[in-house]
């Protein structure tokens, strides 16, 4: 009994030490990004405003602007957290340019998507404020790294989603000229920014929207305007458009305003035939950029509308559900006599090689770790990973099934299969077996040292797995990866016994008879969450 609670204890304490070194790391403090390269995309540059992004030159004329996904894409992480990408864009708000400005990423999956300019071509010309849902393939290799990449791109050329210029939302008076009917108003449950109106007898009779906020970096002459555009009760033809307010020349949009023509030429009007449109109506003479600021922002904001309307297909999360689907696998071989049946057991193998390690290539890491330890978990994009590693950790916790490790690491059975090859075994000495042994907890102790002292350090670097996702591995990990599986045709399960930090982490947590009392590796973790609280 009393032995039974010692190890309880020892178990709890061991989960605890790990979870205290995981929160310590979620409040260190990120690598700063690099300079905003301001003079880089834009060398006539004089002037850059972080708020708006605006870059203008020595006369004061906007000559672009430049922008950075941080902070507001942070939900969106890739291997192991958000990167922040600067973005160059013209004028006219169309993207020219993009730099990686920080990434916690491995090195190896940033240059490689760094390297692939079909990945960045596919970005160029999306329009800020109305970027629509472009095809964009992810980079061969760096899959988790490109994706968030492209969809912090996407998400934050969609513009703000509230306005530090135009903070009046679209009011029921204002309807008072253009649909006098309209009687209620509600927010359409679908479509962001949109209102339907409603007449007396709650029949629907129009849709409104605005140009502002998600285009208020759209310039005239001196400033932005925010325009109402009505829609019928289809959405898809234009009722009317009016002018709510104006940071422009107070001459130039008046000149508007007594030119009622210029607003009406849009009525009657299909939203298809107005996106279409490859040059703007003539503007009215004496107000031209202001004109033609009020014609390319209903241009996009109806362009954008259209792509809400009609969202990209729901993508099938196949790696998720491939992911849940091996660490269900694995449950069952851990945990039925099937582990015992040479024939299943070889089948199992070969389709976690398959699948796991040279399809999806998403093995546990200390990288991947201290990624999500620091950065977050990746609930909305990574759920089956997420899956995948709360099992590894929880199972041989509990039950004292080492899961990941003789379940489902790709690694580890390949080294297997070599070991059953017709080749003569070494035995190591005694004296030399124990340092060895000794190897993988000192690995994971530098790395760990490493994360609390926010020290640069690719961490892929200590480890073989990285090198399953050949195509952008380093050379560090694809020689660790080399090493280790021609020493396995000597020494049965070499990089495991004597080289596997990740492997030596889920040890250090596995229940086990051999290991329920307090040891040195212990006191060695307690060490180190205790220099992390006070570092």
């Amino acid at each position: 009994m009393l032995n039974s609670q010692i190890s309880n204890l020892v178990r709890l304490y061991r989960l605890a030490v790990i979870i205290g070194i995981a929160w310590y790391l979620t409040g260190a403090p990120a690598s700063p990004s690099q300079p905003v390269p301001l003079e880089e995309f834009f060398p006539t540059a004089s002037e850059h405003s972080p708020e708006t992004g605006e870059v203008h030159n020595e006369e004061g004329k906007l000559i672009g602007y430049l922008l950075t996904t941080l902070p507001q894409t942070a939900h969106i992480r890739g291997y192991s957290g958000p990167s922040d990408i600067a973005i160059a864009l013209d004028a006219g708000g169309s993207i020219i340019n993009f730099k990686i400005l920080q990434s916690p990423d491995t090195e190896d999956h940033l240059d490689s998507v760094e390297e692939e300019t079909s990945f960045w071509q596919a970005h160029l010309g999306l329009k800020l404020g109305a970027p629509g849902s472009p095809k964009v393939d992810a980079v061969s290799g760096s899959t988790l790294t490109s994706v968030a990449i492209s969809r912090s791109i996407i998400e934050r050329l969609g513009g703000e989603t509230t306005s530090r210029l135009f903070p009046t939302e679209i009011l029921l008076a204002e309807f008072a000229l253009l649909l006098p009917e309209a009687q209620t108003m509600d927010e359409h449950p679908a479509w962001p920014g949109v209102v339907r109106l409603h007449n007396a007898s709650d029949t629907l009779i129009a849709h409104a929207l605005r140009t502002a906020p998600s285009l208020e970096y759209l310039h005239g002459f001196q400033g932005p305007t925010d325009i109402l555009i009505v829609l019928d009760a289809k959405a898809e033809k234009i009722n009317g458009l009016r002018f709510r307010k104006s940071y422009d020349n107070e001459e130039y949009y008046e000149r508007i305003l007594d030119n009622s023509d210029y607003l009406e030429l849009y009525n009657g009007n299909s939203i298809d035939e107005i996106i279409g449109l490859t040059e703007a109506p003539e503007g009215v003479s004496g107000a031209t950029d202001t004109s033609w600021a009020i014609a390319e922002g209903v241009k996009r904001r109806l362009a954008q509308f259209k792509s809400d309307q009609n969202p990209p297909p729901t993508k099938i999360p196949w790696r998720n559900i491939g992911l849940i689907l091996l660490t269900s696998g694995a449950f069952i071989f851990s945990f039925t006599k099937l582990r015992g049946k040479p024939l299943f057991r070889l089948a199992w193998q070969i389709s976690v090689v398959v699948i796991y390690g040279l399809l999806l290539g998403d093995l546990l890491s200390q990288a991947l770790f201290i990624g999500w330890a620091k950065h977050g978990l990746p609930l909305t994009d990574s759920w089956g990973l997420l899956f995948l590693a709360g099992a590894a950790w929880l199972i041989p916790w509990s039950t004292g099934h080492q899961l990941y490790c003789h379940q489902l690491c790709p690694h580890g059975f390949i080294q297997q299969w070599l070991g059953k090859l017709p080749i003569k075994t070494l035995s190591l000495p005694k004296k030399l077996t124990k340092p060895l042994s000794l190897l993988p907890s000192v690995l994971l102790v530098l790395i760990v040292a490493l994360a609390i002292s926010t020290t640069s350090v690719n961490y892929a670097d200590f480890e073989a797995f990285d090198a399953w996702l050949w195509r952008s591995a380093g050379i560090a990990t694809i020689a660790i990866a080399i090493i280790g599986l021609l020493a396995s045709l000597f020494i049965p399960l070499a990089y495991c016994k004597y080289g596997c930090p990740t492997g030596a982490l889920f040890k250090f947590l596995r229940k086990s008879s051999a290991q329920a009392r307090f040891s040195l590796r212990d006191g060695v973790a307690g060490l180190l969450l205790l220099l992390a609280f006070i570092n």
